[in-house]
């Protein structure tokens, strides 16, 4: 009898259990974003910064360096345009900065319109690629973009760098 009592108190609490488990509605989170539109427009380099991979990635000392002082890199300025809801041209001014970006002038597209990582430029063969790691989002008017130095035999990421403009 009491083997049943408990099979039958164990039977209800299942139930209960997962009566209680249905999926909930959620509601919609309002107009999607427009990447484009955010980051359309003239932004100018304020902070850099360079991250060592594999000081990171084996936890040594010494990851990152501001790099910002060090070189004139708030003279760069890029202009990234976009017309009717899709990427068109862009215009990286180097100044006397090092260069960010191998090429000054051309068209610009990324691997996905609604969400994208990385954003391409290119003028005529020539292309660059530049990892997008972050975007102006409400009040924030900062835009991260991350450049990427990889072994040329291994492919191995070797050292990276951030920076952050400032819309202009």
């Amino acid at each position: 009898m009491k083997c049943i009592n408990k099979i039958a108190v164990v039977v209800m609490l299942a139930t209960i259990v997962f009566a209680a488990c249905r999926p909930a509605s959620f509601e919609d989170m309002g107009v999607q974003r427009n990447f484009l539109q955010s980051v359309n427009g003239t932004w100018k380099l304020t902070k850099s910064t360079q991250v060592d991979e594999d000081a990171t990635k084996n936890g040594f000392p010494y990851q990152q360096l501001y790099i910002t002082n060090l070189f004139p890199y708030t003279s760069f300025v890029l202009t990234l345009n976009v017309s009717s809801n899709a990427p068109t041209t862009f215009l990286a001014v180097p100044g006397t900065s090092p260069k960010i970006v191998k090429l000054n002038s051309g068209n610009w597209t990324v691997d996905n319109l609604n969400y994208p990582k990385n954003i391409y430029l290119s003028n005529g063969a020539s292309t660059d690629t530049i990892t997008l790691g972050g975007y102006p989002v409400g009040a924030s008017n900062t835009l991260k973009l991350i450049k990427e130095k990889r072994d040329a035999t291994t492919g191995k990421l070797l050292i990276s760098y951030s920076y952050e403009f400032a819309k202009q």
